[in-house]
């Protein structure tokens, strides 16, 4: 199991040489994919259009929708492959 890449548009530059041409329109931060500054531009606004079906709670972004969802469902598919134990997220069976 591999842990997730990080996004390059938050690491410092000597890791990404990438032209940042996506600029926030509230900020001016630099994004190197449009859909990553897109997802960006939502901390700015009081829009959460993702609702949780189960409990109503809602979220900016898509991405956080389905991970909130696990919690529900009890779905556990990352596997530590030394102790079988399982995790939610990715980042959790890293950090273990």
């Amino acid at each position: 199991m591999q842990a997730p890449e990080p996004d390059h548009d938050k690491s410092d530059s000597s890791k990404s040489q990438l032209p940042k041409k996506y600029l926030c329109k509230v900020c001016n931060q630099g994004f190197t994919r449009k859909h990553n500054m897109v997802s960006h531009e939502l901390i700015h606004s009081s829009l959460k259009p993702h609702v949780c079906t189960v409990c109503n709670l809602k979220f900016r972004r898509i991405h956080d929708l389905k991970r909130h969802e696990k919690l529900h469902t009890g779905e556990k598919p990352f596997e530590c492959d030394k102790c079988f134990r399982k995790f939610a997220r990715p980042d959790a069976l890293t950090r273990h």
